[in-house]
């Protein structure tokens, strides 16, 4: 039994009892309405048990249970691309005890290519806070003969739609990414989805398809044993990781696409509450035992206000939407 859970409940109908008999003063009975949490949390995490965006939301989270005395339970689901959980947290009270952590795919790409999503991003949810932001890397297999960038779109270019890209599937992140630095690159490849991130790096490193954008933890032993080439970074990684592989910014400025983790509340939850997660979670993303982790797994902590991640969500919607209807993409 969570014992703090069954103190709060007694002085929950305490509360209640005095305001009722008039015998607290207004301004206290205020203060006491706006705790939070008074109960256990329920944070839907739209991911398997053991992805990176379950790792980092289960970092946080249990950083933010020590600080305010209650569970805040991860419920995974990861079926329909992480829509159902999106759609769950959508339909539930806007109290602030159910979340979600979500990754951008399921926000700002989901409802742009699937017709039958059970919600809206813009309508239906408050943003609380960016979590984190994925490094990436492009990379090759030997046999395309690229060694950099440069040598990736010069073949190409002389071989329109003969070179294939993996990626972890139609709509995934790794095939936008893919389809934007083919627009900013001027050149014509040939989408191979894969059912997940794993198969698809295994493509690529059996010589099955040659080329993927992928996070550097997947694509490090291959690089490191030789099987893949790696020809640009992006996102934010760190200084050490893949020293001498410049990034893709460097060639293309507008052609990266980061993926992210973020918690997002029902529309509608309490101010106070938004305020009082948000505030905790900064303080879990500042911890240094976080920070050290995610370095090791070349995630770039992030953080930000509400607004920040407003302004981040808003502005993926608007990319993938022209970049969704440019490749005509539609997953029904």
């Amino acid at each position: 039994m969570n014992v703090a859970s069954t103190r709060d409940s007694g002085i929950t109908r305490l509360v209640a009892a005095l305001c009722t008999g008039g015998l607290l003063a207004a301004p206290y009975a205020l203060v006491f309405a706006q705790a939070y949490p008074v109960k256990p949390v329920r944070v839907v995490q739209a991911g398997a048990p053991g992805s990176l965006g379950d790792t980092v939301t289960r970092l946080v989270f249990s950083r933010v249970s020590e600080a305010t005395v209650q569970q805040f339970v991860i419920d995974n689901r990861a079926a329909a691309g992480g829509s159902i959980a999106a759609e769950v947290v959508a339909k539930a009270p806007a109290d602030g005890y159910t979340l979600l952590s979500s990754v951008n795919s399921i926000m700002a790409v989901n409802p742009l290519v699937y017709s039958k999503v059970g919600y809206d991003p813009l309508r239906d949810f408050d943003a609380v806070s960016m979590l984190v932001k994925y490094s990436e890397v492009l990379i090759a297999h030997p046999s395309l003969g690229a060694k950099s960038v440069a040598d990736l779109v010069a073949l190409a270019k002389a071989r329109p739609k003969q070179i294939t890209y993996a990626s972890g599937g139609n709509g995934h992140s790794t095939h936008l990414m893919m389809e934007l630095f083919q627009r900013k690159a001027g050149i014509l490849l040939v989408h191979v989805p894969y059912k997940g991130m794993s198969p698809a790096v295994q493509a690529v490193a059996g010589a099955e398809t040659s080329i993927l954008n992928v996070g550097l933890g997947l694509a490090r032993p291959h690089i490191t044993n030789g099987r893949v080439i790696a020809l640009a970074k992006t996102g934010f990684p760190s200084k050490d990781a893949l020293p001498g592989v410049p990034a893709l910014t460097a060639s293309y400025p507008d052609a990266e696409y980061i993926p992210w983790t973020a918690m997002f509340a029902p529309r509608g939850a309490p101010r106070h509450v938004i305020a009082r997660l948000n505030a905790e979670i900064s303080r879990a993303l500042a911890a240094p035992e976080f920070r050290a982790r995610m370095a090791e797994l070349d995630i770039a902590v992030i953080g930000g206000s509400p607004d920040d991640l407003d302004k981040t969500l808003r502005a993926d919607v608007s990319v993938n939407r022209e970049l969704v209807k440019s490749i005509g993409l539609k997953l029904d």
